[in-house]
């Protein structure tokens, strides 16, 4: 694959991205993503503070979201890099 294959790969990757996170899917599992760090953190209020199995998994499940938002963020980032790479190569 050269590179302007890779670049055109990358841009419809965002726009996938993108799509999806706006699609009723996208937006039901960002909505189930907030839902269940909030959760996490109202639990870790509740929790025995001994009980570090319980805190850890709970830190995961807060963490998680914004792990995945941040892969979906970087999708889309190096996607207008692409779309920038080539504007410049077309130049």
């Amino acid at each position: 694959m050269d590179e302007v294959e890779l670049l055109i790969a990358e841009v419809r990757l965002g726009l996938q991205t993108k799509e999806f996170l706006n699609s009723p899917l996208g937006k039901y599992i960002s909505g189930r993503a907030m839902k269940s760090k909030s959760e996490a953190f109202e639990a870790m209020m509740l929790v025995d503070p001994n009980d570090t199995e319980t805190i850890r998994e709970l830190q995961f499940r807060a963490r998680l979201p914004s792990i995945v938002f941040t892969w979906l963020d970087e999708a889309m980032n190096q996607a207008k890099h692409a779309e920038e790479a080539l504007s410049e190569i077309q130049e």
